[in-house]
């Protein structure tokens, strides 16, 4: 469920001559949140595709990838996938790749067919868990006898190979890796399951991996057994998500150094950024939560999800729609929830009109438009009407909203009695929610 911390514009009453006028307000997002169980037994990782609006799930105990709509809907489970784990999308999201952990390969899948099409060896006892883009190639962190590192596969040649990449630091476990999408070049390397937590930043350009900085976190912050880490969308910081602290920590991508947090409560887990820079954050014993670009307080939303998964928050392409994966951890199936509009500003929509006003006589009713940032210039709302001579509603007109104040006005001269309901809509845009209200005049001889 979404928990709104804002409440909606109070009801206002005024007087105009001897009648009151009420004002009718609502809030309203564009799209219900729903949660679809999906056909898997366990849960590693998850991506989304903008191109056919689809969702990727990987199933490693399964051995297989569920894919869904953006509504929650399974599209088709793609099976004999070993060991199904870290996901990436290719840059046009023509391709997805699979880490499979249990064939010591990568499976290449083409999103409009949902169908394998290659399958690239990575090593003899190789296990890939986690995959990443930088600098034109696919890398992908693996364990191989005990220990952890980093090979590379030049998808982009005639004959793609995987080779396996000195890193310049010992590996415990196959690192979890993430890429910056101001800086096609970075590829970030980050151990789970580990105190204190470390974390590798590497230039990829030249091919191989020319470290530029690395950080063991033992103070300030103090960070022990990552789960999840995120770069922002201007590559200038690094959002991680661990057991320890429990707060979401920011540290610069330059120096590993802290630069602030997102405050949470319990066992952070998850972390996701928007193309635009907005941020999720997730913990097993807190909210999801959304952080407009560039802040940490207060929060743009709050979901209450019970148990979200590690690694289970990813955002739409669009900005609009966030996922999340909870399940599993107390025996039940892993489940995907759709949260409409977690990018956006709540709206509030609120008509002014007199209860009741004379037929062939002026009726003047105000609206108003807010929300927390101010609405651009050009912004209008369509008002219809509803009586008894148009039982399902007539247009009534398209009017500008004032950049100042949020308020539009329209008048009419109702010429029959009865009750007329007025519906206003504001249809939303890439910043805000839509929103809809109504109120009702009857009108006397």
């Amino acid at each position: 469920m979404r928990i709104h911390k804002r409440t909606a514009v109070a009801v206002a009453a005024a007087l105009v001559g001897s009648l009151p006028l009420i004002w009718a307000g609502a809030t309203t997002a564009a799209a219900e949140e729903a949660g679809v169980a999906l056909p898997s037994t366990s849960f590693r990782d998850i991506v989304v595709g903008g191109v056919h609006d689809r969702v990727f799930v990987s199933d490693p105990t399964g051995g297989s990838i569920v894919v869904t709509d953006y509504a929650g809907t399974v599209v088709q489970q793609i099976t004999a996938e070993e060991g199904a784990s870290g996901l990436v999308l290719s840059a046009d999201s023509s391709k997805l790749y699979v880490a499979l952990s249990t064939a010591g390969a990568i499976a290449e899948i083409d999103t409009a067919t949902l169908t394998e099409t290659k399958r690239y060896p990575t090593g003899a006892d190789t296990s890939p868990q986690s995959l990443a883009m930088a600098g034109g190639k696919l890398w992908f962190g693996y364990t191989v006898a005990g220990n952890g590192g980093i090979g590379a596969l030049d998808v982009a040649s005639a004959d793609p190979a995987a080779t396996l990449v000195p890193s310049g630091r010992y590996w415990y476990y196959a690192p979890s890796l993430a890429s910056s999408p101001a800086d096609p070049n970075v590829l970030v390397a980050g151990e789970e399951g580990v105190s204190p937590a470390g974390l590798a930043v590497y230039d990829t350009a030249a091919g191989g991996l020319q470290k530029r900085t690395e950080r063991s976190f033992i103070s300030s912050p103090s960070v022990s057994y990552l789960n999840d880490f995120a770069v922002t969308a201007d590559g200038q910081n690094i959002v991680v998500a661990a057991n320890n602290p429990y707060d979401h920590q920011i540290v610069r991508l330059s120096d590993l150094s802290s630069n602030g947090s997102y405050s949470s409560w319990q066992f952070p887990n998850a972390v996701a950024v928007a193309t635009d820079g907005t941020v999720a954050t997730g913990a097993a014993g807190d909210f999801v939560k959304t952080y407009r670009p560039g802040t940490t307080w207060p929060s743009l939303h709050e979901y209450a999800v019970n148990d979200l998964q590690r690694d289970g928050l990813a955002w739409a392409p669009d900005e609009n729609r966030l996922f999340a994966i909870t399940g599993q951890s107390y025996g039940s199936a892993p489940t995907l929830h759709v949260l409409p509009d977690a990018g956006k500003l709540d709206t509030t929509l609120s008509l002014q009109a007199p209860a009741a006003s004379r037929r062939g006589k002026d009726l003047t009713i105000t609206g108003r438009l807010s929300a927390e940032e101010p609405f651009p210039a050009g912004t209008t709302v369509d008002v219809s009407r509803t009586d008894a001579q148009h039982p399902t509603g007539t247009p009534v007109g398209t009017f500008p909203v004032s950049t100042a104040t949020g308020e539009f006005t329209f008048t009419e001269r109702p010429r029959e009695t009865g009750d007329f309901t007025y519906t206003a809509t504001y249809k939303g845009d890439g910043r805000r929610t839509s929103a809809t209200t109504r109120t009702t005049v009857t009108i006397t001889k």
